[in-house]
């Protein structure tokens, strides 16, 4: 019987399974060479903290100045064109790194990175919601998680070993999996978006005077300022002050990942018996108490139950907060509120690693950028008390 409720819970669209196929096999592309982008740009370009926080920061800037001309994009041209385009950065951006060698290559590159990186969001999202029925959003959102971050139990330290035969190798082998993942997608995904609906002519920029969706977005960008350093200054942080070996920074990427494995379903599943809102303001305060306790850890085990603890945060802050989004989104215009929300996130991540990394090398404090987690959580937290869901028509 539980079985068979279980089953009865996952969402049941065929082409959604085959996206999920994709998102798996892209996460494993991308994740085999994340954790160790930001030390190859210090230790092997010679590029600085701050550069390289820089870095990350433009890499997001076109995808935050284009996210929602690219959800207009999502709606005026269709989802599966948009999400082909997002996806080519998996092969794009390894192949690249094989032949850069100076700061203005990088940052062409990082640019051209965040610009696909946001089309390939922005028409995800948008076409899980179109695939699943509203009940099981939340579950759906949570699957692509999972499965997004399987590939973080062993992409970072297959990374690591291929880091054995060099960066080069590495890049290589990653490009080749993008590919793979982007045929997948090509041969097995139609359109998603119903045939029938209007396209919008021009960006509708009034879908952020919707209230709901605009409380939404700044207590989002608040969390994202805090949560992003993990991916950029934590590579790092874990190497030059907590002195870990790059396996051991592979390390805990990889228990990310299997934590999101192991306990996003049961987690989303545990939530629907609460309030959209309280699930997300516990996810906000959880995702803190993680990344702040990672300046405080005395040791590589700390430091694990500090990225277990922030991943729990990560497991019931993002399925809520799309699946709000998409509660909240007419379906004519749904793109164009994904792409708002992608705005919000993409803003705060960019700023992110800008951030923490200006603080960390103003002050040569390099705890610092994580102790003042709880002060953006808690704008976060105090935003989102006030929200309250309207009905899609009211936007």
């Amino acid at each position: 019987m539980r079985r068979g409720q279980f089953l009865l819970g996952l969402p049941r669209a065929p082409h959604f399974w085959y996206l999920m196929l994709n998102v798996t096999v892209t996460g494993l592309a991308t994740t085999m060479i994340a954790p160790y982008l930001p030390v190859f740009l210090y230790e092997n370009l010679g590029i600085s903290i701050g550069s390289v926080s820089f870095l990350y920061f433009a890499s997001g800037m076109l995808g935050t100045l284009s996210v929602f001309l690219i959800g207009w994009l999502v709606d005026r041209v269709g989802r599966r064109a948009v999400y082909i385009f997002g996806n080519m950065s998996a092969i794009m951006v390894p192949a690249a790194l094989t032949r850069i060698a100076t700061f203005e290559q990088v940052l062409s590159v990082f640019s051209a990175s965040g610009l696909m990186d946001s089309a390939s969001r922005t028409s995800q999202t948008t076409i899980i919601a179109d695939q699943v029925e509203e009940s099981k959003r939340n579950t759906a959102y949570g699957i692509s998680r999972i499965l997004g971050n399987a590939a973080w139990i062993v992409a970072p330290i297959l990374g690591g070993l291929l880091l054995s035969g060099g960066y080069q190798q590495l890049f290589l082998v990653s490009a080749v999996i993008g590919l793979i993942a982007v045929v997948l997608f090509v041969v097995l995904v139609p359109e998603s978006r119903k045939a029938g609906l209007e396209k919008p002519s021009l960006p509708k920029l009034r879908v952020v005077k919707n209230r709901d969706l605009l409380v939404l977005c700044v207590a989002s960008l608040f969390s994202m300022l805090f949560y992003s350093q993990f991916y950029s200054l934590l590579p790092i942080f874990a190497s030059e002050v907590k002195g870990l070996s790059q396996l051991e920074i592979g390390l805990l990427f990889s228990i990310s990942g299997a934590t999101v494995v192991a306990l996003q379903f049961p987690t989303s599943r545990w939530l629907e018996k609460y309030p959209s809102q309280i699930g997300y303001i516990a996810g906000v305060i959880i995702l803190a108490l993680g990344i702040t306790s990672m300046a405080v850890a005395p040791s590589f085990e700390w430091l694990v139950v500090s990225v277990i603890v922030m991943t729990v945060g990560e497991n019931m802050f993002f399925p809520i907060a799309l699946a709000l989004v998409a509660e909240i989104a007419p379906e004519a215009e749904r793109g164009m509120y994904v792409g708002a929300f992608g705005l919000f996130l993409s803003i705060g991540g960019n700023i992110s690693p800008l951030l923490g990394g200006a603080v960390w090398q103003l002050t040569g404090n390099p705890y610092l950028p994580w102790l003042l987690s709880p002060l953006y959580a808690a704008i976060s937290v105090g935003l989102a008390a006030f929200y309250k869901v309207r009905p899609a028509s009211s936007s």
